[in-house]
C-alpha cells in the first residue's frame, strides 16, 4: 500500500507508517523528520513525496535508533539532502554498530547485528542543539526530549506542531510490551512532565496517532514507568538480586516472552530503572561472590 501524505496543520504534514515521518513543506521542497527502518522505507517515502511533487532537502533525525534513520542513506543518495541530529545521536547514525554494541555491552551476536538494531550508516552534516534551527529555507524549534535515547530531540514547527519522537508511546504498544525501552529513566520522567505541562497545538509521536491533547497517553507512559519501578522494588525486598534476576522476575510476572532483541532492550531498561532508583536513594548495590547484587537501602 502506498504511503499517504497527511496534513496536520498549515505547512506541517506527516507520512503515517511503522514510524510517522514528519514533513515540513516550503513550496515544492520539504524537510523530513525521521526516515523509517531501511532502504525500502526510504524509497516509499521518496515515492510518496514524488506523488505530491515534493523534493526533500533536509532530514532531522530525532534520535539514532535504527527505525528512525534507516531510510536516510537512500534519500541522501537520490535527493542530496542534508542530515542533522544531536551530537550523541550523530555518533551512532554514522557508526550504526554502536547500537547493538552498547545494548549488548560487547560485540553483538549475529541475531542482534540486524537491520532492527543496526541501520545503514549515513553521514550527518550538522549537529543540533536546543533552540531555533534554520537550514535550506526551513526553520523549526529544537527541544530536548532525552530518556528513551540520551540525545533525543523534539521538533516544533511554525504551525505549533511538535514531533515528539519516542518521548511517549501509544497505549496499544504499552499493552503489548509493557514499559518501552528507556536509556535514562530520570530523564524520561522529566521529559514526560515537560510534555504534560506543555501547550502545543498538535502532538505527533513516532509511534501513535497525532493528537491535540495527548495528556492521558503521556500520563499512561509515566504510570507504566512508575509501575515498573514499584515491581522492581518489590522484587528486591526478597534480598540482593542481579540485574539478570530482576529481568527474569519481571518477565515472568508480566507474562512476557523474550527474543534476542527484546532481551537486550528489556535488560537495558531494567538497568536504567536500577540506576534511577540508586540515584534517588531507594536501592544500593554490593559485590558478593562475584556478583553485583541490588537491594533496598
Amino acid at each position: 500500500m502506498a504511503l499517504q501524505l497527511t496534513i496536520v496543520k498549515g505547512n506541517t504534514y506527516f507520512i503515517p507508517g511503522a514510524i510517522n515521518t514528519g514533513v515540513i513543506i516550503n513550496g515544492k521542497e520539504c524537510l523530513l523528520i525521521d526516515t523509517g527502518l531501511d532502504r525500502q522505507a526510504g524509497r516509499q517515502i521518496l515515492r510518496c513525496l514524488r506523488d505530491n511533487n515534493l523534493f526533500p532537502k533536509v532530514i532531522i533525525n530525532t534520535h539514532s535508533h535504527a527505525d528512525h534513520y534507516g531510510g536516510n542513506a537512500v534519500i541522501r543518495e537520490e535527493a542530496g539532502v542534508r542530515v542533522f541530529a544531536s551530537s550523541l545521536e550523530k555518533a551512532v547514525i554514522e557508526n550504526p554498530y554502536l547500537e547493538p554494541f552498547y545494548l549488548f555491552s560487547a560485540a553483538p551476536t549475529k541475531h542482534l547485528a540486524t537491520r532492527f538494531l543496526m541501520a545503514e550508516c549515513c553521514p550527518v552534516d550538522g549537529v543540533l542543539k536546543e533552540g531555533f534551527f534554520s537550514d535550506s529555507g526551513f526553520g523549526a524549534e529544537i527541544i530536548l526530549l532525552p530518556g528513551h535515547s540520551p540525545g533525543q530531540l523534539g521538533v516544533v514547527t511554525g504551525d505549533g506542531v511538535i514531533f515528539t519522537a519516542d518521548a511517549y508511546f501509544s497505549e496499544k504498544i504499552i499493552a503489548k510490551y509493557g514499559m518501552p525501552y528507556c536509556a535514562d529513566v530520570t530523564a524520561a520522567l522529566d521529559t514526560l512532565q515537560l510534555l504534560q505541562q506543555s501547550g502545543y497545538g498538535h502532538y505527533v509521536p513516532c509511534h501513535g496517532e497525532p493528537s491535540e491533547k495527548p495528556f492521558a497517553t503521556v500520563l499512561r507512559n509515566t504510570a507504566v514507568i512508575e509501575e515498573t519501578l514499584e515491581q522492581i522494588i518489590a522484587i528486591l525486598q526478597g534480598g540482593g538480586s542481579t540485574r539478570e534476576e530482576v529481568l527474569a522476575a519481571l518477565t515472568m510476572q508480566n507474562g512476557r516472552t523474550l527474543d534476542p532483541v527484546q532481551y537486550v532492550l528489556n535488560h537495558g531498561t531494567v538497568t536504567a530503572c536500577l540506576s534511577h532508583l540508586h540515584k534517588t536513594g531507594v536501592v544500593e548495590y554490593v559485590f558478593h561472590e562475584g556478583k553485583m547484587l541490588w537491594g533496598q537501602v
